[in-house]
């Protein structure tokens, strides 16, 4: 999975960001895979981190795999599925926290097209006007439901689909020999782009 996103434009374009040491202080990721989306706000989160460019420590790493990393904040949690008030009052009384290993602190928040009016509007300011050193990563599968306000104030991107032989590559590596490499192939045919989507026709079977 990781690297089916490394060879995306979106990434590359914020990885050249970093090198060039412009990030934004807030990117809205619009990726349609609600299945694979944290995956890909973590993925994107290892470039804020990275001491040299390319080179990223690997306790760090894995402490951003676990969610577990102190100057990456991820929300909602994974049991909670969605954003809300209480959420966004904790990210307010975090922020101003200074990051406890180096000078970023990152937020991830997904999916932000199921937030709710109010707990978009509660984050509003601090969007517009982040302390120092604080970064925002928001995922959204679409950016139909974010308000406009808030788009205002995020740098969009935007995960196009894959190519079929990306997708069957992607799942080859996820699956190893699992599956037939027939099948494999018809998922990531008929999966309009979206690894999660041929994800799921493979373990459904609805393949076959």
């Amino acid at each position: 999975m990781q690297t089916l996103l490394e060879q995306s434009k979106t990434y590359r374009l914020v990885k050249t960001e970093r090198t060039e040491n412009r990030l934004s202080h807030a990117y809205l990721l619009v990726y349609d895979d609600a299945r694979n989306l944290r995956y890909a706000l973590k993925t994107f989160a290892k470039l804020f981190f990275q001491e040299k460019i390319g080179v990223l420590d690997s306790r760090k790493e894995k402490l951003i795999d676990m969610e577990s990393f102190s100057d990456c904040l991820i929300f909602p949690t994974e049991a909670d599925k969605k954003l809300k008030v209480e959420d966004a009052e904790k990210i307010l009384e975090e922020s101003v926290l200074t990051p406890v290993e180096g000078d970023k602190k990152l937020f991830l928040i997904g999916d932000f097209s199921e937030v709710n009016v109010q707990t978009q509007n509660k984050l509003l300011k601090l969007l517009e006007e982040p302390p120092k050193n604080v970064y925002f990563l928001l995922g959204a599968t679409n950016a139909h439901s974010v308000l406009t306000t808030v788009l205002s104030r995020t740098k969009k991107l935007e995960i196009e689909p894959f190519d079929t032989i990306a997708i069957t590559k992607a799942l080859q590596r996820i699956y190893g020999n699992k599956y037939e490499a027939d099948a494999l192939s018809l998922c990531a045919a008929t999966s309009d782009g979206n690894l999660g989507k041929a994800q799921n026709m493979l373990e459904g079977g609805y393949y076959k």
